[in-house]
């Protein structure tokens, strides 16, 4: 019979400590909950250079005052939002309790602008495409070839282009163009002729195109492209070519 008893008042023990501590956390909660101390009253956006702060804070779309808990806001939505933003490369949110958010936002840096059906964006090395605020101020060679929506393919040129500009620096290039198949071709300032240096020994092309260049011009007033893909050729054509230029110089004949 004391066994049952105390058994019984064991297992009555046990459930009241489990009712008051069950009491206690939801106390709590509804106290972190409801408590005037913890309604959010301040928000601020740091990191900001080219973003608008009245942009991001359209994407976070938070009150201050007693309707919002800062523990009822949904941090992942609140930076999923942000982040939608296009010159946002990514944001972190944090609460500081007990009553602000802080919404951390990375800008994108821009390397290089890029004609895309007619408009001039800019891109950064992930191949994002932006357009260009007032704060972007890019001294580069035109890259044409980009497409919307083909990171992977906009990832490989960019690094042709990249690679170009490494090769030949940017002094006196008006444009960079990467067809399909990644090859380069480049056009000089104040020079309307497209000259197509393929996908390796860029200095080298380069250097036999301006070596070549004071012929070209004389000789062939109305060319429009040098091709220098082949080691041992340079064609030429010219405005309404239609047998595929003609070749000025190869490895044995010099000019020809």
């Amino acid at each position: 019979m004391k066994a049952k008893l105390f058994t019984f008042i064991k297992a009555l023990f046990l459930a009241s400590v489990a009712i008051c501590t069950a009491w206690v956390f939801w106390s709590g909660f509804e106290y972190f909950r409801t408590a005037p101390r913890f309604s959010v009253r301040q928000i601020t956006v740091v990191g900001l250079k080219r973003v608008d702060e009245d942009d991001v804070m359209q994407r976070v779309n938070l009150q201050t005052g007693k309707n919002t808990n800062i523990f009822a806001v949904d941090m992942e939505d609140v930076r999923n939002r942000v982040e939608q933003i296009q010159w946002v490369r990514y944001a972190t949110v944090a609460r500081v309790l007990p009553d602000q958010i802080v919404v951390r936002v990375v800008e994108r840096d821009p390397i290089g602008l890029a004609r895309i059906q007619g408009r001039i964006y800019a891109f950064d090395r992930e191949a994002a495409i932006l357009d260009p605020d007032k704060s972007t101020n890019i001294v580069l060679p035109i890259l044409d070839g980009l497409h919307e929506n083909d990171i992977e393919g906009n990832l490989k040129k960019i690094a042709m282009y990249s690679r170009a500009l490494s090769d030949l620096g940017s002094s006196g290039l008006s444009e960079v163009i990467i067809n399909q198949s990644n090859e380069v071709s480049i056009v000089k300032d104040e020079d309307p002729v497209i000259v197509n240096l393929g996908v390796d020994d860029f200095k080298e092309r380069w250097s036999k195109y301006l070596a070549l260049k004071e012929k070209i011009n004389s000789e062939f007033k109305n060319a429009v492209r040098v091709d220098l893909r082949f080691r041992n050729k340079v064609v030429i054509s010219t405005e309404n070519d239609d047998d595929g230029g003609k070749v000025i110089w190869d490895g044995k004949k010099k000019s020809l």
